[in-house]
């Protein structure tokens, strides 16, 4: 009994170390399939955009609005200029499930374009039936393995071994006889087994994922009208965020490590401005641009816009006490808001004029002190019932930094 209790504790080991590998290799071949279908989708979509927009005679717009007219697919098309401020916007961003696919243009302009996410339900599906074949492979090699340690019964082993090998060279014609498996109960079911799932394996690779039709966008001509677009006033709030000493951080830091949080940062202060109903229009460098009350009409924007503003401060108020507490350089930052009442274009709601409320914004935060959220005088009594700030005289001008914001319903 003793030896039989040495022989048995190996063969479990092997047989935990072979199921963890196969299972990870699984894994792993999932995820690079997954990774390098949705890469050439996207690439082929980014290729044929760049092909349409280069060989077009058209204006941006006048192509922008075909492609939005012909294609289900493709929800907004936005033009930023060589510094990403927005030039130009059409359609809207109400979809569900969008993926942004930036171009980049011969003027140093930058096309944004939001598609609608691909389903790769199918994908998936085919990928969870492989993995559940790998699992049932790695259960039959431990069966065997187990079997082969309590019987030694090593010429029927070698056979289901032979097996496996010419499934993994992509065999799947050759199945084992029962009759070779001799009177051997629990060898008979794992050929059986094994011929079963040669069969599931056949018939897989029969099945062919439909492939997602290629982009073809098709340009429909719009009817060349004459008719003037209907312009109303509307109040529009521009918030810039900056990281302060950004270029002595870039100098500073390690480029990994500050490029990691760059992309973190910037996914979070762009939740957090859209969950208060923004919409990011740049992410240059050391700032993040976002607009409220455009293109679409928003009640209490000034509110939404200064809530966010506190939330993204404190976020990277939090960023930066971890990073003291390992040791690591702290990172500040400092936020200005801008606002004005501009024009807006009655159909997609694309203000006039948003540049200088954009440039109004970034020169406030360049004045405004690390740490705070700066605003102008009559931004700050348009809301002095909700807000708690003190005024600061900054660059001889009179602006209000804010304290605390009552919690109201925006």
């Amino acid at each position: 009994m003793g030896l039989g209790t040495k022989m048995t504790k190996p063969g479990t080991g092997i047989s935990i170390f072979l199921v963890a590998s196969f299972i990870l290799v699984s894994i792993l071949v999932s995820l690079f399939s997954s990774y390098f279908f949705t890469s050439t989708i996207t690439e082929q979509k980014s290729q044929e955009l760049i092909k349409l927009f280069s060989q077009s005679d058209a204006t941006f717009q006048k192509t922008a609005e075909n492609i939005l007219n012909s294609r289900q697919d493709i929800y907004y098309i936005k033009l930023l200029d060589s510094e990403g401020v927005l030039q130009e916007s059409l359609g809207n961003e109400d979809g569900d499930n969008l993926e942004m696919l930036p171009i980049a243009t011969s003027t140093n302009s930058t096309i944004l374009v939001g598609l609608q996410g691909s389903d790769f339900k199918s994908l998936t599906i085919s990928t969870a039936i492989w993995s559940g074949l790998i699992g049932l492979v790695v259960s039959i090699i431990v069966l065997v393995l187990l079997s082969f340690l309590s019987n030694g019964k090593s010429a029927t082993i070698e056979k289901l071994i032979a097996g496996m090998k010419r499934v993994s060279r992509g065999d799947l014609a050759t199945k084992l006889e029962s009759s070779e498996a001799g009177d051997d109960v629990t060898m008979i079911r794992a050929f059986e087994t094994y011929n079963q799932m040669l069969d599931l394996l056949k018939r897989k690779k029969e099945i062919e994922i439909p492939d997602e039709p290629v982009f073809q966008p098709t340009l429909i001509e719009a009817e060349d009208k004459e008719e003037e677009e209907e312009t109303r006033s509307r109040r529009v709030i521009v918030v810039v965020a900056k990281i302060a000493d950004f270029q002595e951080l870039t100098s500073t830091l390690d480029s990994s490590e500050f490029n990691s949080f760059l992309a973190d940062y910037r996914k979070s202060a762009s939740s957090i401005i859209s969950n208060y109903g923004g919409v990011i229009e740049a992410l240059m460098k050391d700032e993040i641009v976002a607009f409220f009350n455009a293109p679409e009409e928003q009640t209490n924007p000034e509110l939404r816009a200064i809530c966010s503003a506190v939330e993204v401060l404190q976020h990277l108020a939090t960023i930066t006490r971890e990073r003291k507490l390992e040791g690591k350089i702290a990172i500040s930052g400092k936020i200005g808001i801008g606002t004005k009442t501009l024009n807006v274009y009655g159909d997609h709601g694309l203000p006039q004029g948003i540049k200088a409320v954009t440039d109004s914004a970034r020169a406030t935060c360049d004045l405004a002190p690390i740490w705070r959220v700066i605003v102008s005088s009559d931004m700050y009594y348009s809301v002095s019932e909700y807000v708690e700030a003190r005024e600061l005289i900054l660059g001889g001008e009179s602006y209000y930094s804010i304290i605390g914001v009552e919690e109201v319903l925006v």
